[in-house]
Parts: structure tokens; sequence; C-alpha cells
């Protein structure tokens, strides 16, 4: 069943079971709508599906466009020349960049859990790599002036400001052209704190 939100912030983004599995070496490396589900029988509990694209760390990576995600979903590291060459390192920051991004997509373009119609950020839905980097890395002010659906007003917050402070990083490396990698732990707390300022109590 496709996945409520309620579940989504109790159980994925809030990396708890995806966090064990990439400290264990398994890397999902495609997280997307249609890859989070939850099982009703377990109290809605969230369930991180298809690891068909995951990697097993320890052994060899593919390269190149291989094994490359759900663009939509990827994170801005991922969409560019660099990546498409396999000059990119896979990184836990960049799933939970994934996760931020379904959590925007969810609130946008679901509502009773059917996809409502001529739903926002559809430009983001395309095989060019780098039409999907520039749609998704300029799409701040988009965010600013579209609502949630019913369904989801109560969380809407959480992913503006997690959306928010992916494209600032972004910018900022790009002005810095320079890159200073925060340890997984680091990632996990940011993504705490936001979630905080959003409204929600968290622990992860």
């Amino acid at each position: 069943m496709s996945i409520t939100l309620p579940s989504f912030i109790s159980e994925l983004l809030l990396v708890l079971g995806h966090r064990y599995l990439w400290k264990g070496g398994i890397e999902h490396n495609d997280i997307s709508v249609t890859n989070l589900m939850y099982d009703k029988a377990k109290n809605d509990a969230g369930v991180l599906n298809d690891f068909d694209l995951a990697n097993v760390r320890g052994c060899e990576r593919p390269s190149g466009t291989e094994r490359m995600g759900t663009m939509p979903f990827m994170a801005l590291d991922l969409l560019t020349e660099d990546a498409w060459a396999g000059n990119v390192e896979r990184l836990y920051r960049h799933d939970c960049e994934s996760f931020a991004w379904v959590l925007l997509w969810i609130c946008s373009r679901y509502d009773n859990g059917a996809e409502i119609k001529n739903p926002p950020f559809s430009q983001f839905i395309t095989f060019d790599f780098l039409q999907c980097y520039e749609k998704k890395h300029t799409c701040g002010t988009e965010i600013s002036k579209i609502k949630p659906t019913a369904s989801y007003e109560n969380y809407w917050l959480a992913p503006v400001r997690l959306i928010e402070e992916i494209l600032i990083r972004r910018l900022v490396t790009e002005l810095r052209k320079a890159k200073h990698e925060p340890t997984d732990d680091k990632v996990v707390w940011n993504v705490e704190d936001v979630l905080k300022k959003a409204g929600f109590n968290v622990v992860l």
C-alpha cells in the first residue's frame, strides 16, 4: 500500500530502519515514492521496499549511469555530469535528501491517497538529468507559491524547511567551489533540527 505521511515521518524520514541499514553496510540508493510503503498489520509501520539498486559496502560499486535511482527524488549532487560519469561517491546524505524530495512530492501532489489533477513539480519527471537538476535547483520560488493538499497541510512546513536547507547548502557549495562533507551523524542531527523547528517532536 502507498505510504501514509505519519508513518513516513515516524519510520522513514527519521531514518530509523534506513539509518541502521546504512550503518550495516547496505546502501539503498533509490528512495522514491513507490519504494516507501506501510504495513497495516503492524500499526502502519513504515517499510522501505525494493533493494534492486542497493549496494553492499565493500563490494565493487557500479559506475556511470548504472543504479542511479529515480530521477525526481535523486539528490542534486547526483544530477550532474560528474555523477553521470561515475565521479561522485554515493553518500548517506544523498539518500536523506531523497527522503526530503519524496516528502515534498507527497504533501503537494496527493490527497486522500490519490494524486490530484495537474499536480505541481511534474517538471521533475524527465529523462534529462541536467534538466531535472535545473528544475529542482530553482524550485524554491515555486515552493513558496504552492499550498499543500488538505490531507497534508499539517506536515507542509517539514518538506519546505528541508528543501530550503538542501538548496542553501548546494548554493554555498557552488559559491565556495569546495566541499566539506558532514559526517553521517551530523546529517541526521541536521534533519532532526529542521524537523523540530517545523514543529515535530523527533528523536533520531
